[in-house]
């Protein structure tokens, strides 16, 4: 028996409090064209499964604190549906999908991941993928896939398989419990995180959309996509290039505007999700992902370009002090969720998912991914993901990619027209920002922003 990770904590808690939440249930579609091996793709899962021991990880009900231990073999969760006679194929996988992503998982019992193989046409098949939180982050879908693809492409050659040996999630949780076990770990980092977010307000109240008073006691949800097409997309890598800055630098920084346009607030705090994998575990599947409190601070006089500068700044210094827990943060600063579903530190959050999608080649199949679906939660107020390039797929990639900003959003507080508004402003944002960054930040896109007065929208919710 072992205990859970820091990062395993939390979402352990929210299974606890909200069982019929599946917002720690991840579901991608993979679509595959050409000629399938099937028996090839069922041994290649069955080699995913025994690789990586995550997930065979199974959390016992009856300790607490929590604990979960490995099972050395587990049966394969894994079925074939065939739709090639439906009426509607694409209705039908709808109905799928929502199906497979909406089971719950029994945490108690091992594997926490399941496959469904969908038949569409005698060349076209959809592999959906779902995998719970608590045994899962954003780089270890990147892992999975490129061990999916490589075993597939050796068995149906019939060649031996060769990849590279897997870390071990059980060695990072020993590992992280010896080193939380010294006295004084966390000072210097804790210390940072005082400093930085000494004073700061908590609560960002989006007076332009929604009634400050309100409080989430329900994880609803919704999501909306905004593609940034690769002509865009590459304005925008080259003026970030140019500048010394990121896209997800500038991205976060006119993120931040458009939160003040709404809240009148310019001091925020906003969070971001990072990987917070320590060396040595690149190689390993399981949830590392810690979430940081970015403290955002813009002065609207100043330039849009000196804006950017200074949350450059801010991630520069907050990085280095990942590893501290997000709940001992919380504890630390004395704030507490009202209701167990908010986080008390902060309502919005915007991150990047930019681990790597693997390249694989010789597969005889065109690979196409589709991913981070919501169907019907949302953890946070408004939840931004940028994915910084929206060609999602194993084969070789030519010419410049997009980028996706994927929009989840709670569904007690907005309705989908107020979030496309939002869409459409930050979108002004961006195109103002890339024809004149010196702009003073205020007058960024302001024609295309007018105010709009407070709880205009209030009785939708």
């Amino acid at each position: 028996m072992i205990g859970l990770s820091r990062s395993q904590e939390i979402i352990w808690l929210h299974e606890e409090l909200f069982p019929e939440s599946r917002a720690y249930n991840f579901t991608a579609a993979l679509d595959l064209r050409g000629p399938l091996d099937e028996q090839a793709l069922r041994q290649s899962l069955v080699i995913v499964l025994a690789r990586h021991e995550a997930f065979r990880l199974e959390v016992d009900p009856e300790v607490f604190p929590p604990g979960q231990r490995l099972k050395e073999t587990c049966p394969l969760r894994y079925r074939t549906v065939d739709l090639t006679d439906a009426e509607d194929p694409e209705a039908a996988f709808e109905e799928v999908w929502r199906e497979q992503h909406d089971e719950p998982f029994d945490t108690a019992e091992a594997p926490m991941v399941r496959w469904t193989l969908v038949r569409l046409g005698t060349e076209h098949h959809r592999l959906l993928q779902t995998e719970h939180h608590l045994v899962h982050d954003g780089w270890s879908f990147g892992l999975v896939l490129r061990d999916l693809f490589t075993a597939y492409r050796s068995l149906a050659q019939d060649v031996p398989v060769d990849l590279p040996e897997p870390g071990s999630y059980i060695e990072h949780i020993r590992r992280s419990t010896a080193v939380e076990d010294r006295e004084g770990h966390q000072d210097a980092a804790m210390a940072y995180w005082r400093t930085a977010l000494d004073g700061a307000a908590f609560d960002l109240p989006l007076s332009g959309l929604v009634d400050a008073r309100r409080v989430r006691d329900v994880p609803h949800g919704d999501q909306l996509r905004q593609p940034l097409e690769p002509g865009l997309a590459e304005r925008l890598r080259a003026a970030a290039r140019s500048h010394g800055h990121t896209p997800f630098s500038v991205l976060l920084t006119l993120f931040a505007e458009l939160l003040r346009r709404e809240s009148g607030r310019a001091d925020l705090v906003i969070g971001s999700a990072v990987g917070n994998r320590p060396p040595g575990f690149q190689e390993t599947v399981g949830m590392f992902v810690n979430t940081l409190a970015l403290r955002v601070r813009l002065e609207p006089d100043r330039s849009a370009l000196d804006a950017v500068d200074e949350v450059t700044e801010v991630l520069i210094r907050s990085l280095p002090h990942q590893s501290v827990p997000v709940q001992d943060l919380a504890r630390e600063l004395g704030v507490h969720s009202g209701t167990g579903l908010d986080n008390p530190l902060f309502r919005v959050m915007f991150s990047a998912h930019d681990a790597p999608i693997p390249h694989v080649e010789g597969l005889g199949l065109e690979v196409s991914i589709h991913e981070a679906f919501n169907s019907g939660t949302s953890r946070f107020d408004l939840d931004v993901v940028l994915i910084p390039d929206s060609r999602r797929t194993v084969n070789a990639r030519s010419g410049p990619g997009g980028m996706l900003l994927i929009w989840d959003f709670a569904t007690d507080l907005y309705d989908r027209a107020q979030v496309v508004r939002l869409q459409g402003r930050f979108a002004a944002l961006l195109e103002a920002y890339l024809a004149d960054a010196g702009t003073r930040l205020a007058a960024l896109a302001a024609a295309g922003t007018p105010a709009r007065p407070p709880h205009e929208h209030s009785e939708e919710i």
